[in-house]
């Protein structure tokens, strides 16, 4: 088994089911990867129990019924939300062709309803009806709100993966950073960004 939540009390419980989908999916990462370079060559099976580590501690954060993963690449978060969230509608954007192909065939593989795969950037992409958007490697917060502004609803919630403790400000805009569970599991830096438009610029 790659991944045991056994000693991983702080985390959102899994059932045997997800944790079963969990292995499946990063045992079809590393089959994937050696062909298809969606993650480092040198990531290792500690790497990947810390990355889904990092992703499922989004699940505390998470107050929506429907979620856009931005830059879904090798599916985290997307793919782990959704299998730790069976009920939660989520949309996996990525640019990246291969990295589409994968997520579709872990979709397929996995039989996960829950989530729709598009292949678009973020810029083009219609946000009207999304309620809260997440990102693990977009390039910046300040890059991620300028690309969207002009096309987001006022009432959008974004949510930021971050490494270190930051609080950027953007014009407009209400930035928290939030210390996320994992960072005491991984005794690293790691913590969220919540975004959402300044109230007092809500009319």
């Amino acid at each position: 088994m790659l991944f045991d939540l056994t000693d991983q009390k702080s985390l959102k419980p899994l059932d045997e089911e997800q944790q079963i989908n969990l292995n499946k999916f990063l045992a079809l990462l590393r089959k994937w990867n050696k062909t298809r370079n969606l993650v480092s060559r040198q990531t290792s099976t500690q790497d990947l129990n810390h990355h889904v580590i990092d992703c499922l501690a989004l699940n505390k954060e998470l107050n929506c019924k429907k979620l856009l993963d931005v830059g879904s690449g090798a599916g985290f978060p997307g793919i782990v939300t959704a299998i730790s969230n069976p009920q939660m509608e989520i949309t996996l954007l990525d640019s990246n062709l291969k990295k589409v192909s994968f997520l579709n065939h872990v979709k397929a593989e996995l039989q996960l309803k829950n989530i729709k795969v598009v292949h678009n950037r973020i810029e083009d992409f219609d946000l009207s009806k999304e309620d809260w958007i997440v990102s693990r490697a977009f390039s910046s917060p300040e890059e991620l709100i300028k690309k969207i502004k002009e096309k987001a609803p006022k009432d959008l919630v974004f949510l930021m993966m971050v490494s270190k403790n930051l609080k950027p400000s953007i014009l407009g805009y209400d930035v928290d950073y939030i210390e996320s569970s994992a960072a005491k599991i991984l005794k690293k830096n790691r913590g969220f960004l919540k975004i959402s438009l300044s109230k007092t610029d809500i009319v």
